[in-house]
Order: structure tokens, then sequence, then C-alpha cells
């Protein structure tokens, strides 16, 4: 007679079919892979495909059916559900002098080198408007994609506001700091959206819960 683990057990094995995600760049590096490991880990049959693409693109990605599940800042997702909450913070290098530095002023942001995204990053406007919210003017560097943005800032090559889970490893590791200049973290809701609901998708998302419910 079979025990019900036993039955939980061929259940967890038996989904054998093709998902495919695309996800914004900060989703699909610092979120996803541990997430696609905790799937992978349960439905070792299953066949996952990772696509990391602009969140203004993902949306004809999901209308189109060349992805199954689309994740994005953006809340215009055919079926969209927020999924987590994300904060862009201010970060330098372990090793730049803001980091050490025992009192604070805004001037200190205002004479510094500055790294921001493009303005097609979902993340710009925000950043922006707390820039302007602060006084700060900036003539910064300008690079478009959020891992080369991280690795200028751990290679010394000035701050800038990036999300927490973007950077969870080098804080982790003591590579990174987060520079307190009494400027309020900016939050923004991060996205699921789908066009079918096959159990490959209700598992992605049952992971993607059970992942959330660790970092809130």
């Amino acid at each position: 007679m079979t025990d019900r683990r036993e039955v939980d057990s061929m259940q967890a094995t038996a989904l054998k079919g093709n998902l495919r995600i695309a996800a914004s760049p900060v989703i699909s590096q610092a979120i996803l892979p541990d997430v696609l490991t905790r799937l992978h880990a349960k439905y070792p049959d299953m066949r996952l495909e990772l696509t990391t693409a602009p969140s203004s693109e993902i949306t004809q990605l999901l209308k189109s059916h060349k992805t199954d599940i689309g994740c994005s800042e953006l809340d215009n997702l055919p079926s969209s559900k927020a999924f987590m909450q994300d904060e862009l913070l201010l970060f330098a290098s372990i090793k730049h002098p803001l980091a050490h530095k025992k009192s604070s002023s805004i001037l200190d942001l205002q004479n510094t080198h500055w790294i921001l995204p493009d303005t097609k990053d979902p993340s710009r406007p925000l950043i922006d408007q707390s820039l302007k919210q602060y006084g700060i003017l900036v003539n910064p560097t300008i690079i478009d994609s959020p891992e080369s943005i991280k690795q200028a800032v751990l290679s010394g090559l000035g701050i800038a506001i990036l999300s927490r889970f973007s950077c969870k490893h080098e804080l982790a590791k003591g590579e990174l700091t987060i520079l307190d200049y009494k400027v309020a973290p900016i939050k923004r809701t991060l996205y699921t959206g789908t066009h079918s609901n096959t159990k490959e998708v209700q598992a992605f998302h049952s992971e993607l819960q059970a992942y959330c419910r660790l970092w809130q």
C-alpha cells in the first residue's frame, strides 16, 4: 500500500514539461537563481529556461507566447500579481571614502561621483525623483546594466542606488555598504504575470512564494 509520503514524492517528480521564464535583469540575476534551484530540486525532470529581458519587453514576450511567465518591475503583465517589495538603497564600496565618514551631510552626496542606470531602466524615474527631492545635482556615469553598475561600485568608480536584493551577497561578504544619509529608501513592487496556469506555472509560483517568505 502506497503511503501519503510516497504519493507526494511521485507527484513532485511527475512534472516533466517545459517552463520558460522571462525576467528583468534584477529579478533574473538576484532572485530567480535561488527560486530555480528550489524548483529543480523538487522537479528534476522539468526543463527550465530563463531569459533576461528589459521590463518594457516582457509583456510582449508573454502576449506572443514566447515565454510562460514574466517577472518585472512594471505592473503591465497579463494576469499581473505582486510577489515582493524591493528597496532601492544607496550603496558604496566598503573602500569608498564615504563608507568611513563619521559625520554625514547631503553635501557629501553632491560632491561625490554617481553611477546611474539609463533612462530605459524602470528604476531611473524613481532615482531621479529622489535626487530632486534632496536637491542633489549629479554629473553621473551612465551604465545600462544593474549588474555592471554594481561591479562599478565595487571597483570604486562611484556610489549608486541599487536593489537591496541585487546586493545581498556583497553586503553579507562586507564588500558593499549602505550609506545612511537620511535619504528614505525607494520602495517598489515586483510583479509576475502569465498567459496560462499549467502545473509547471503553479509549481513556479509556489516556489517563488516560498522564497519570498524567507525574505519577509
